[in-house]
């Protein structure tokens, strides 16, 4: 018995040796010894599912602090802020692509192949995350990443090698947002008014015209002038359309508010604007929607500017009324 628990604990501190060189080699020198010992506390007084919930937990701080998302880091703060709204973005996505899942396939509804399993977790993590329940919200995120890997080998074997290839970046995006739900620093969770009310109104504003707009039958032409077909727009060209409408106001803003932000809108102002002047690359995006996004991204500089200024101006007047 006694060898066992030697080989436990021997096996335990093996696992929290890898886990302490994932943080960088600074961070490791100033609070390795701590770090240490709250692990051993952990191994000595919990059992094996709570000593590998904790090493997982410091696993992910490690990983935060190596590639700078943590919350005392600016990259880690705006993602933290981004999140109301890639969680909204990526739940109404879901909520289209499930309205449309159970409907009868129009001629023109093309190849795709719907995959609820991938799109039921962000309904879970948009309710969790409007309640404020963060950490279950974080869960069901892991369970939406798990979810979109499982997708990929069913979308092949219920469409083949072209509905594989029309659900792939539907795919991949709803993985990617839930890695940043995931990557995110646990210590700023979006639970404030301000953030559950952002998530509400994306939601509301993207999802309610992506859901009536997925379910439509519309009548558009078909090989002459007096022959039509049926047909329903597809959940991701709506969200291609609506999305950057929605969501440019809140990125004028945060742009505005961001302490680089005054440079991140120069370099997205002249992006856009220069790829409106040379189109070309704009051609490689679905749907036709190169143009619209450029312009969109264009206006969304310009207004993140004058709100700086704004701001700036604001800050002044206040400063010299105080003065």
């Amino acid at each position: 018995m006694r060898d066992s628990q030697g080989e436990t604990t021997q096996r335990g501190s093996r696992t929290y040796d890898a886990v302490l060189r994932l943080y960088p080699a600074a961070y490791r020198r100033r609070h390795g010894a701590e770090i240490a010992a709250t692990l051993e506390d952990v191994l000595d007084g919990a059992g094996r599912a709570g000593a590998l919930r904790e090493a997982a937990a410091v696993a992910g701080h490690a990983l935060r602090m190596r590639t700078g998302l943590g919350s005392s880091r600016p990259v880690g703060r705006l993602l933290a802020g981004s999140l109301p709204y890639i969680v909204a973005v990526a739940a109404s996505a879901s909520g289209a692509l499930l309205a449309v899942w159970p409907l009868t396939a129009l001629p023109w509804d093309g190849e795709r192949t719907y995959t609820p399993v991938a799109y039921v977790p962000w309904l879970v993590v948009l309710g969790c995350a409007l309640a404020g329940r963060w950490p279950w919200a974080r869960i069901a995120a892991a369970v939406a990443a798990i979810s979109a890997g499982v997708s990929v080998p069913a979308a092949y074997w219920s469409g083949g090698a072209s509905g594989l290839s029309q659900n792939l970046p539907t795919l991949v995006g709803l993985a990617l947002a839930a890695a940043a739900v995931l990557a995110a620093p646990p210590d700023l969770p979006p639970v404030d008014h301000r953030s559950r009310r952002a998530a509400a109104l994306t939601a509301l504003a993207l999802g309610v015209p992506m859901v009536v707009g997925s379910v439509t039958v519309f009548e558009v032409p078909a090989g002459g002038p007096e022959l039509t077909a049926s047909a329903r727009p597809d959940p991701m060209f709506l969200l291609a359309m609506f999305a950057p409408l929605v969501l440019a106001f809140p990125a004028a803003v945060g742009l505005a508010r961001f302490r680089y932000g005054a440079f991140l809108a120069v370099a997205l102002g002249a992006t856009s604007f220069g790829l409106l002047l040379y189109p070309y690359p704009l051609y490689e995006f679905p749907y036709g929607m190169g143009g619209h996004m450029a312009w969109t991204g264009t206006m969304t500089a310009a207004a993140a500017l004058v709100i700086r200024l704004g701001l700036r101006l604001r800050l002044a007047w206040h400063r010299r009324q105080t003065s």
